[in-house]
């Protein structure tokens, strides 16, 4: 198994500069001769655990991984999370058990918890199933995991609120759910950000459980809290947009600083209508084309990367355009650009 690598936006424009067609032959040789429980023994099947499609992000890994899994000619078996329980450990240890049950070639999981799915994580592997992660890192073993730089996120973003307040101001945080590694480092790193102005202070930081209804509450509260509050951020976009709402309702809106985190296609529309200042992509296209590629290659030739990193990028009213103005073959370019870095061909 190869060690840590980090992938930074230089490299992938650089592999998209020679875009690979995809056509052709198929993907990596040797390997496992895949199909999992009731498929096709010459096709490689990948299972597959997400907390939830409700959430934007999710949707858009789901995109990656999916046409990576397409473009491989891999069957991809994705389960959620009920939509009442998405972030709860119990709900995902029953959907990985459900698919362990299946006999995937590989199972790939985006943790609800940095700990507490551990044991579900352990029983794959030890029936030989290889396990990719993405997103947090769990703290037991796994075969291969893609994660973006979620401290380096949390900087540009305090980094961002630091340098639109001159003259200092104060700042609310709503807080993600407590239990996943990738959220307190989003939240230490816009600590360490918001360190380039000294005249900053954070005068209210909430849990609002990344969720948009949590976050417009929290937000509301913090509000009556805190009339001549300059700027709220949020750990995801999710509950930065509900503390848009929040804003909307108080006629704030486009006056208070207002910044997320992720990179949704709502927090772009948001930018682009002046109503927020920022989000941070944590490049949920590319790390589910990533997630699949890993797979593909356990399945195939045994062996993938251990370690991804993923660099975030800061979004705002300077480049926001360059993220909606061809979705599609933007995609399509950074497939391409994957799909090269890993050494794979489409089918």
């Amino acid at each position: 198994m190869h060690g840590r690598t980090r992938r930074t936006a230089a490299l992938i424009a650089a592999a998209a500069s020679t875009a690979l067609v995809l056509t052709g032959c198929s993907g990596a040789a040797g390997g496992s001769e895949g199909g999992g429980e009731g498929g096709d023994e010459d096709t490689i099947v990948i299972g597959q655990s997400l907390p939830t499609l409700d959430n934007p992000w999710y949707a858009a890994f789901a995109d990656g991984a999916q046409d990576m899994a397409d473009a491989l000619g891999a069957e991809l078996r994705l389960v959620t999370n009920p939509a009442s329980s998405p972030y709860e450990p119990s709900s995902q240890i029953a959907s990985i058990e459900n698919l362990i049950a299946q006999r995937p070639d590989v199972i790939q999981i985006d943790p609800t918890s940095t700990d507490a799915i551990n044991g579900a994580i352990d029983e794959a592997r030890n029936q030989g199933i290889p396990v990719v992660t993405d997103g947090i890192n769990v703290t037991t073993d796994v075969d291969a995991s893609v994660v973006a730089d979620n401290q380096q996120g949390g900087e540009l973003a305090g980094e961002w609120v630091a340098a639109a307040l001159p003259d200092g101001g104060t700042v609310a945080v709503l807080e993600g759910t407590p239990g996943r590694d990738i959220i307190q480092q989003r939240q230490d790193g816009f600590t360490a950000g918001l360190e380039a102005n000294p005249g900053v202070e954070v005068v209210a930081s909430q849990i609002a459980n990344l969720s948009r209804e949590e976050g417009q509450t929290v937000a509301e509260n913090i509000l009556q809290a805190n009339p001549d509050l300059d700027a709220i951020w949020a750990a995801n976009d999710s509950m930065a947009l509900g503390a848009l709402e929040a804003l909307k309702s108080q006629g704030l809106a486009g006056q208070v600083l207002l910044g997320g985190f992720d990179g949704t296609p709502d927090a772009f529309t948001g930018i682009q209508d002046g109503v927020m200042g920022f989000t941070i992509d944590q490049v949920p296209y590319e790390m589910g084309a990533t997630a699949i590629a890993l797979a593909y290659l356990l399945a195939t030739d045994g062996d993938a990367e251990s370690e991804v990193i993923l660099d975030t990028q800061l979004v705002d009213t300077e480049n926001v355009g360059s993220y909606v103005d061809d979705v599609e073959t933007a995609r399509k370019t950074t497939l391409e650009a994957v799909l090269e870095q890993y050494g794979l061909t489409a089918e």
